[in-house]
């Protein structure tokens, strides 16, 4: 396992690369207390990655890292945020299907995995990230459209993520919002139509019509076919 250190700003990463893992996250998590805070782990194949409700994340020669956290932050917020305004920088415009996926053209381009980890309290958490270098038909997934190192591009986000962590929550939600694909659209949720109008600093869909004003925590949204685009 190769190691080296990666200093953005006030944070210094620890990069451990390996060549083959099952799942960087699922590491991570039974080994946090081993590693210090700002650890990632970068591999560069991934057998058996994992997305929300246990999804299998398809892995061939992709962008995949962990990066485990010993403090609480708004990785809700933060982690898609980092990723959208490294791809910027490449000329790459992509936008944030809520909660935690990154799209292109319509299509799904990066993944990212939180998981908070309590022993009675709260311990760590493993921001997961899982970006496409190649187009996944199957799973109706983009690739990125130009060639772009895939070290070079982890550490552009993990420079972003740095400079997103100091950001007051204000300037974070403006962020994400101008960067959300989802709002001032008209959706479907439980058989009712809403407006997304806005996102709590937990990250948390707010939503909106006659009835009222509900939160949405976790659920997941069809975005093929929920969003009617407003009149």
């Amino acid at each position: 396992m190769a190691i080296q250190e990666y200093i953005c700003d006030t944070i210094k990463y620890k990069i451990y690369e390996i060549d083959e893992i099952p799942s960087t996250n699922t590491y991570l998590k039974q080994n946090y207390f081993r590693y210090g805070e700002y650890s990632v782990l970068y591999a560069l194949k991934q057998t058996a990655g994992r997305g929300r409700y246990n999804r299998k994340w398809i892995s061939e020669e992709d962008l995949c890292f962990s990066i485990l956290f010993k403090h609480k932050l708004s990785n809700a917020i933060i982690a898609p945020l980092a990723i959208v305004l490294s791809l910027k920088k490449y000329q790459i415009f992509t936008q944030i299907k809520w909660p935690n996926d990154i799209y292109l053209n319509g299509k799904k381009l990066a993944g990212i995995l939180i998981e908070d980890i309590y022993k009675g309290k709260y311990m760590a958490s493993v921001v997961g990230i899982g970006l496409n270098i190649s187009a996944k038909p199957k799973v109706d997934g983009i690739g990125l459209p130009k060639k772009i190192d895939r070290e070079e591009l982890m550490k552009e986000i993990l420079a972003n993520y740095a400079n997103l962590i100091v950001l007051p929550m204000d300037k974070l939600i403006e962020l994400y919002k101008k960067y959300n694909m989802l709002l001032n659209q008209k959706i479907w949720y439980k058989n009712e139509m809403y407006l997304v109008c806005g996102i709590d600093e937990q990250g948390h869909l707010i939503l909106e019509n006659d009835s009222g004003i509900i939160t949405v925590e976790t659920d997941e949204i069809d975005i093929k076919m929920s969003i009617l685009r407003r009149e």
